[in-house]
């Protein structure tokens, strides 16, 4: 079976329009009239939208130089208003160079380049459309940020998956080994409902052994159009005879939202932010008021290790938890990036205390979570500082299926500073491991914390050096320990105290 080493992928990622089985466009031959609408679709996203203005002759003649990746001996310079193609130094084709500004007409270079290249270069003729939009995309993209970035057709359906739900069966696999091995079954799924468990072994799909099909293979026969049904075959340690269920597929989104009950207190943990995490989070509030045998006292938002995800969830996350007031804003060279974002005023946990967990892996959604509720005085926000990634990502499907993730706004916390390399400073910061919970607590109560000026300074820094210094004060980390818990249940206990970190911890807003 050819598996890939350490592979470990989540079950049906996409959506199919029809019953047939369309073709798979990573597996497509390159034709230069689809490339033209390609490189025509993709030059213009990132010449309108792109945060900074794009030098698009430039873009384009690095993003062909990534044709190396195919063919090493591939080679592109661009001089005296001529574009050329060498193989091996042999000059093969020469171009005039279009006006700085003429998209079409870098697109229709492009085209010609790789048509020509194709012509002399068997690597390169060999190469799927995919595997050559790839290799210009990601390399033009490359002299951006470090945020804007080109997704071929399989990663783009995975972004997807992730980002709006898919129609599968819902496990988790592992092909690490020789057979397909269910990792883990989703709860409230059609796998689950049809009795799948965990280190079952998956020996046919539809009648079909797996034994013949790679990773891809498997994971296209699990995907599927919602409401249609598959057979899928497992044996099952204990069991002597093979076990056949038959499941319909439907809509499954990743979990994003979990709830643990702590005492009194609830703790929710946010992973990323998909299109059902606000409805998720909703839910498990709900949960967590009616399950508590007396009133729910206080809620420990864990937002570390997450990675953001979609902008609108995040907003609507604070907003669950906010009166009114300023949630974020973003700004960018496109006129559609001016925007200002407000609190509806549904605050589902009105009067119940709240406190924020981040950590150094807690970035972009997640971030402007904590930093909303931070600077609204909602919250107190306990860890270490959070990444530093504020900006917002412009996503563009493209005609071969591949999407384009391009840079276009930065985020600004309500109190007005760029969360850009900057990210969120903890109200009571947690970096130091010797540093014991009581410890720490004492520090809050006689007021050596010093957080408030330290909050003040990390507003209105202006400077790339003192943004520096005062994220070197409280570095960011990726652990995620339990004392960060236990902080946070004991500051909930002292109400005083909690009520003192909560005024420390907002600003003196000038913003609605």
């Amino acid at each position: 079976m050819k598996f890939s080493p350490s592979c470990r992928v989540f079950v049906a990622l996409w959506l199919l329009a029809g019953c047939a089985v369309p073709p798979d466009p990573s597996r497509l031959d390159f034709d230069t009239e689809t490339a033209r609408y390609v490189f025509n679709a993709g030059y213009q996203n990132i010449f309108d939208k792109y945060i900074d203005p794009v030098d698009m002759g430039a873009l384009t003649v690095r993003g062909l130089g990534g044709l190396k990746e195919i063919d090493p001996a591939i080679e592109i310079e661009r001089a005296d208003g001529r574009v050329q193609l060498l193989h091996d130094r042999v000059p093969l084709g020469d171009f005039a160079s279009p006006g700085a500004g003429d998209v079409g007409g870098w697109a229709e270079l492009s085209t010609q380049v790789i048509a020509a290249g194709r012509l002399f270069s068997g690597p390169l003729n060999d190469g799927t459309a995919d595997r050559i939009y790839e290799a210009v995309f990601k390399t033009a993209l490359s002299g951006l940020d470090g945020h804007s970035r080109y997704a071929n057709v399989e990663e783009a359906r995975d972004f997807r998956a992730m980002r709006e739900g898919f129609g599968g069966v819902g496990v988790t696999l592992d092909f690490e080994g020789p057979d397909v091995t269910v990792m883990d079954v989703l709860s409230d799924t059609p796998a689950a409902r049809a009795g799948l468990k965990a280190g079952d072994v998956i020996t046919h799909i539809d009648g079909e052994a797996t034994a013949g099909f790679d990773r891809l293979e498997v994971i296209s026969r699990l995907r599927g159009k919602i409401s249609t049904w598959l057979g899928i075959t497992v044996t099952r340690k204990g069991v002597a005879a093979p076990l056949t269920v038959s499941v319909r597929r439907a809509l499954i989104v990743i979990p994003t939202v979990s709830l643990e009950r702590r005492g009194p207190y609830a703790h929710i943990r946010i992973s990323g932010f998909n299109q059902r995490t606000v409805h998720s989070l909703v839910d498990v509030l709900v949960a967590a008021k009616r399950e508590a045998e007396r009133k729910l006292e206080g809620i420990v938002l864990d937002l570390r290790n997450n990675p953001g995800g979609l902008l609108d969830q995040a907003v609507a996350v604070a907003d669950v938890f906010l009166a009114s007031g300023r949630i974020v804003s973003t700004d960018g060279r496109h006129p559609d990036t001016h925007q200002l974002f407000d609190a509806s005023g549904r605050d589902l946990a009105a009067n119940i205390p709240l406190v924020v967990l981040i950590n150094g892996r807690s970035a972009s959604a997640a971030e402007v979570v904590a930093a909303a509720l931070q600077d609204r005085g909602r919250a107190v926000v306990i860890g270490t500082n959070s990444f530093g990634k504020g900006t917002v990502q412009n996503i563009t499907r493209l005609p071969n299926d591949g999407e384009l993730i391009i840079t276009w706004s930065r985020l600004y916390a309500p109190s007005g500073y760029s969360l850009h390399g900057r990210g969120v400073l903890p109200t009571v910061c947690t970096a130091d491991e010797e540093s014991s919970t009581a410890e720490i607590m004492a520090r809050l109560r006689d007021g050596r914390l010093n957080t408030a000026v330290l909050l003040a300074s990390w507003r209105t820094a202006t400077d790339d050096q003192t943004v520096e210094d005062l994220r070197q004060s409280c570095l960011g980390s990726e652990r995620m320990p339990e004392s960060d818990l236990e902080l946070a249940a004991k500051l909930l206990e002292d109400t005083p105290l909690f009520a003192r970190a909560l005024e420390l911890s907002a600003p003196a807003l000038a913003s609605p």
